[in-house]
């Protein structure tokens, strides 16, 4: 009689197909579904008898918070209608408030205190369990009396902690209008949380339920709990709290009176809110209790299942070590081909079916894999060469450190050959901040799909620094880890030839001032973009330069005019701007300076260039200065307009008598 191993031989040596073999582990794979089915239906009775549950718990809960809500309602109706019954015009005088107190009977059943207080948050009335009276106490500096006044609405105030007890007690408000409906006072009083009615009955123990059931404030405290020993405790600390407070954590501590319930950690917690109050109620019970039987059903379906897996795993384990023989000898002829101890036809097992498929595939692999590397040995030849003899600097990085680097770039550098490899590219640039700046360029550059192409300052080895040219892209776009390569070339010296033409464009030759139209650009950007504070322009022209030149030459007149613009600039702040408009004409920008302050600053510059003297061949030589001050407001809007103004000012300040200061659209000249 056959045996199963020679009828399962004679099948795959019948039926050699990867197919046929997992059609057979398939029929294997049929009979131990069979078992899972009972698991997963009792999974899903499982479920949704956990939805349950958790729905019932849930529906609970909010009953509570919305009992506790209807108690806190019922409770500020009682105080809106006392406040409305209060003399609002007789609230400044004690006597007649500590007689209203006395006969609030319903408000004295309900609340441990009463108050009443004026607008100013002086207690009028007080009424307690050793009576009425008028104590001197203030409470304006209390939240919830500022909230009532300010809002003109009633108040819930947070849980605090009593004065006379260890119970947490909180305080309800209501505003107290008079007749033209002003506010005038306040009509509140005080609850001990536990001790009053408010709350105890909701969280007595129940003998029959093994549950927790709590109130808590918005940061968690508790507020009403069985034991007291909890009160004012974070009830997060209670075992069977902590999974719904986490969770109520995690959501923003919303409170909601939809709420919410979950499963944690063998209970069951839900929570629902009392806005009126900003309370929560929690409650928590051992899941086991609603779910015991079903949870052991699926504990027995499981064992079962877990059977029959096993036995089904150890069928499929023979069969698929029998049939995947010819693949393992394929996988350790696959592992020997980067050794190279065989040559590309020998060692590879006779198959049928797919694998002899594979092992065909392989073949031919191993053989265009060898082509392909000898391809690569030539052209890595030519690259080296590329790479040794390129006059660009060249380099390959990697997670900011240099992988391959060439003789230029290393020359550029000042380094010798393989001193850059493997270093971290911070070396090249003056610091770590530097570094730092430029790689977040490079980034945000290929993050956008484009190459980074920058000058950047460098460092060589020696100190020196240098402009370099510097284009970098990644090898493999789009992949965060992939290789960059880059190319460095030395700009200094065209570098420095662009900022001297850049200089000389926006200078004055004679003395390196801004000539004017740079002042205009300066002047027209903040007239389109004026700052927060004001800001003024004085317009200068020299007194008696004319008779300097005519008598003494115009190299003195240079002269005069280099030294005055050197005077100029040491009354100034560096954020300012002194230019040469032309001839003997200056201009000043003052940014961020009042008009007082700029008036100051011109008669220091007026009074430096009556002090100055020049020993000129045998004579000395002497200018003044007429000064006129803008202030540069919305009325100016414009260069134009400015300009215009200025030269009023210094034909004010030359109409006075020269070497004066004038301020335009005042009479001011100094």
């Amino acid at each position: 009689m056959p045996t199963f191993r020679s009828l399962l031989s004679y099948a795959c040596r019948r039926f050699g197909s990867v197919k046929f073999r997992l059609s057979l582990t398939g029929v294997l794979l049929i009979a131990l579904s069979v078992a899972t089915t009972v698991h997963l239906v009792l999974q899903e009775v499982g479920s949704r008898t956990e939805e349950v549950a958790l729905d019932l718990s849930l529906a609970q809960t909010r009953k509570l918070a919305k009992m506790i809500g209807s108690r806190l309602v019922g409770l500020q109706l009682t105080l809106r209608a006392a406040a409305g019954t209060l003399p609002a015009d007789r609230i400044g005088e004690p006597a007649d408030m500590r007689e209203w107190l006395e006969h609030q009977s319903v408000m004295g059943s309900m609340l441990d205190t009463l108050m009443v207080t004026d607008a100013q948050g002086r207690v009028q009335a007080w009424r307690d369990s050793r009576g009425t009276r008028t104590p001197e106490l203030n409470i304006r500096d209390r939240d919830y009396f500022r909230q009532t006044l300010e809002q003109g609405r009633p108040v819930v105030s947070q849980p605090m902690q009593g004065r006379m007890s260890d119970e947490p007690i909180m305080v309800v408000t209501m505003p107290v209008r008079d007749a033209q409906g002003r506010v005038v006072g306040l009509l509140g009083g005080s609850i001990r949380l536990w001790s009053n009615g408010l709350m105890p009955d909701v969280t007595a123990a129940d003998p029959d339920d093994a549950g927790v059931l709590v109130i808590t404030d918005t940061l968690g405290r508790v507020l009403s709990h069985e034991d007291r020993r909890w009160l004012m405790r974070d009830a997060a600390e209670d075992p069977a709290l902590a999974p719904g407070m986490a969770h109520w954590v995690r959501s923003g501590r919303p409170v909601e009176p939809a709420g919410f319930s979950l499963q944690a950690g063998g209970r069951i917690v839900s929570m629902a809110g009392v806005p009126d109050a900003e309370w929560m109620v929690v409650r928590s019970a051992p899941a086991d209790l609603v779910l015991g039987g079903q949870r052991a059903g699926q504990r027995r379906a499981l064992v079962i299942g877990s059977a029959v897996a096993l036995g089904g795993g150890l069928v499929l384990l023979l069969v698929t070590h029998y049939l995947l023989a010819p693949l393992r000898r394929l996988q350790q002829r696959a592992l020997r081909m980067r050794d190279g101890d065989l040559a590309d036809g020998q060692g590879w097992p006779r198959a049928v079916g797919e694998i002899g498929q594979l092992s065909r595939v392989l073949r031919q692999t191993l053989r265009e894999r060898s082509t392909a590397a000898a391809a690569n040995r030539e052209l890595l030849s030519k690259l080296t060469a590329l790479m040794a003899h390129a006059p660009l600097g060249i380099a390959f990085s990697q997670a900011r450190r240099l992988d391959v680097v060439n003789g230029a770039f290393e020359r550029l550098l000042g380094y010798g050959p393989g001193e850059l490899q493997g270093r971290s590219a911070t070396v090249l640039y003056p610091s770590v901040a530097d570094a730092e700046a430029l790689s977040l360029r490079i980034v945000t550059c290929f993050r956008a799909g484009l190459p980074f192409d920058e000058e950047v300052l460098m460092v060589r080895r020696d100190g020196s620094q240098f402009w370099g040219r510097l284009f970098g892209a990644p090898v493999h776009w789009g992949e965060n880890d992939s290789s960059t390569v880059w190319t460095l070339e030395d700009v200094s010296v065209a570098r420095g030839q662009r900022e001297a033409l850049s200089w000389v464009s926006t200078h004055d030759a004679l003395t390196e001032l801004v000539n004017r139209r740079e002042f205009e650009r300066r002047l027209a950007e903040r007239l389109a973009r004026p700052g927060p504070e004001p800001s003024c322009a004085l317009f200068i022209d020299l007194d008696h330069f004319k008779t300097v030149n005519d008598t003494a030459g115009h190299a003195a007149g240079d002269r005069v005019l280099t030294d005055v613009a050197q005077r100029l600039q040491e009354q100034v702040r560096t954020t300012d701007t002194v230019a040469r408009l032309g001839g003997d004409e200056f201009a000043v920008l003052l940014s961020a300076c009042s008009r007082a302050d700029a008036l100051r600053i011109a008669e220091n510059m007026r009074a430096a260039i009556e002090a100055y003297r020049l020993r000129w061949q045998d004579r000395w030589l002497q200018v003044g200065a007429s000064i006129g001050i803008v202030k540069l407001t919305g009325d100016l809007p414009d260069l134009k307009t400015v300009m215009a103004a200025a030269d009023a000012a210094c034909y004010d300040a030359k109409r006075a008598g020269r070497n004066r200061v004038a301020v335009h659209g005042m009479d001011t000249i100094m």
